[in-house]
């Protein structure tokens, strides 16, 4: 580490304050490049290296995060800040234990910390399941009993949200198996009149469903996902006039999700959307999202689809906030029966048998093909590894081959490998989803790669916009620079107001900075 100049000093310290102005204007990505640049210039000081970490954070660069603390402590071991931002890194990263040594370090220094106590207490719950599951070994390993498909609809007819219920009804049935034990539930009357009652007189007013049709409605849709392969095949090269719309994140931004609606088409038999994963966790509004989606599927089976995200999973929702949304707003089983319905989501789509649709990017197997992906066991929480956990984790990069993530979690892959994968199985392009992209869709890896981020404003903090694909055979909208594919149009959009709830507004994690 050399000795930076006086004259070098006081630019870094120049730049860092100009980071300081991003972080509060919330452009977290400027901010990197001017911690970047002070740190560049003088490397010695702790508080650059956790400034930065933090803004790594906000992104969700947490192994890049947790790296510049690590620097950040071994500079200054009393910057208790970057032991904090130190443990929320090892939290998403799904490191508990690390994460409790350092809010140990921080609740010694600064005793009831409010944010370092709840997030103690989520590493312990943490940390004690994990040794509950091996404490009951072998049993892991049995079939567990599916909540949505053994659902009895009668254990919930004496709760009081049904009694007093005033909305939109449904009708029901039972279902069972030829054993005559419960086989989960179907709705017989789903209609686009009760979807706009359930949003217009309840949701957008602040109510819920009773919880005996949110179950009903995840049993129902949980059934449906089952039904289909871990990767989808989507057509509309015989019928050019049903456009395919491509969503990325929502994000539980419900407010916008009913806007994308509204700007781009209601689903129907000429228009087919397939969301990209990740519609729950951060915004307040998931089970919303959620419940939206399912009824959707329930009565559009065929013209409406979703992929599992990332944040499809037990440990993403107990960190960032659907598992505690849930608890709050219907109960733990119903938790419980949506994380199960996740289970059952596909992992891909493949359009036109041109376009290849997964949440995060490509295997790093470099024999992986289509076929894979069909045969993957999708009926689990993600595995630490392998193309089930690759095709929700992974993002690309620049450079060629395969290099670590900023995450922490998966890998990044170039466009070397973009190209060997398209040309081993025929195909144009990948469509991914993931990150946030500030103009909504980007092409990337000269245009084989695209990213779609539909949560515009994300958390209420970025300033981005929404972007969608269209896939409409013959009828794109070549644009210089940016479309360079007669099938698709590209279409973007802006957040919308809500209400004055933020992000994650049910949270107990502790999970925040």
């Amino acid at each position: 580490m050399s000795t930076p100049t006086a004259a070098d000093r006081a630019k870094a310290l120049e730049r860092k304050n100009e980071g300081n102005v991003f972080v509060k204007e919330k452009h977290f990505l400027k901010a990197i490049e001017k911690y970047t640049e002070a740190i560049d210039l003088d490397s010695t000081q702790s508080i650059y290296f956790s400034n930065r970490a933090f803004a790594h954070f906000k992104v969700d660069n947490f192994q890049s995060a947790l790296n510049d603390c690590d620097e950040a402590i071994k500079l200054d071991p009393k910057n208790i800040k970057a032991y904090h931002r130190r443990a929320l890194s090892c939290m998403a990263l799904l490191e508990f234990k690390k994460a409790r040594k350092d809010l140990n370090v921080l609740l010694k220094a600064k005793p009831n910390d409010p944010a370092a106590t709840k997030a103690l207490l989520t590493c312990d719950r943490f940390i004690r399941e994990e040794r509950f599951r091996k404490a009951i070994g072998g049993a892991e390993n049995e079939a567990k009993i599916s909540l949505c498909q053994t659902l009895n609809l009668s254990s919930f007819d004496a709760n009081a949200d049904l009694a007093n219920y005033e909305g939109p009804k449904l009708e029901f049935e039972q279902l069972y198996d030829d054993k005559n034990a419960f086989k989960g539930a179907k709705i017989k009357n789903m209609s686009q009149e009760f979807i706009s009652k359930m949003v217009n007189d309840l949701f957008l007013k602040g109510k819920y469903l009773p919880k005996k049709y949110v179950a009903a409605i995840i049993s129902h849709a949980d059934t449906l996902f089952r039904q289909e392969p871990s990767m989808v095949e989507l057509e509309n090269n015989s019928t050019p006039d049903v456009k395919i719309s491509v969503c990325g994140d929502t994000h539980g931004q419900f407010y916008d999700v009913l806007n994308l609606f509204r700007k781009f088409g209601k689903v129907g038999p000429k228009h087919t959307y397939l969301f990209n994963g990740d519609f729950v966790d951060r915004g307040s509004w998931s089970c919303e999202v959620a419940l939206l989606f399912y009824c959707l599927k329930i009565l559009h089976p065929n013209n409406f689809f979703l992929n599992r995200g990332n944040h499809e999973s037990d440990n993403m929702n107990k960190i960032y906030g659907f598992e505690d949304e849930c608890k709050y707003k219907y109960s733990q089983r119903i938790f419980n029966m949506f994380s199960q319905s996740f289970e059952s989501l596909p992992l891909a789509t493949l359009i036109n048998n041109d376009y290849l649709v997964m949440h995060g990017g490509l295997p790093s197997d470099p024999s992986a093909t289509l076929s894979d992906f069909k045969n993957i066991d999708r009926f689990a929480q993600p595995p630490r590894d392998g193309a089930f956990m690759e095709l929700l984790w992974a993002d690309p990069q620049e450079a060629n081959g395969m290099g670590p993530s900023q995450r922490g979690l998966g890998h990044a892959f170039g466009p070397d490998i973009t190209d060997r994968f398209l040309r081993n199985n025929t195909l144009r392009k990948i469509f991914r989803s993931h990150e946030l992209r500030m103009g909504g869709v980007q092409f990337e890896q000269k245009g084989k790669l695209m990213t779609v981020f539909s949560a515009p404003n994300y958390c209420d903090s970025q300033g981005n916009l929404g972007g969608v694909i269209h896939v409409v055979p013959g009828h794109g909208i070549l644009q210089a620079g940016r479309n360079d594919d007669q099938n698709l149009i590209i279409e973007t959009f802006e957040a919308v107001e809500h209400p004055d709830i933020k992000p994650m507004a049910y949270s107990n994690g502790g999970f925040g900075l």
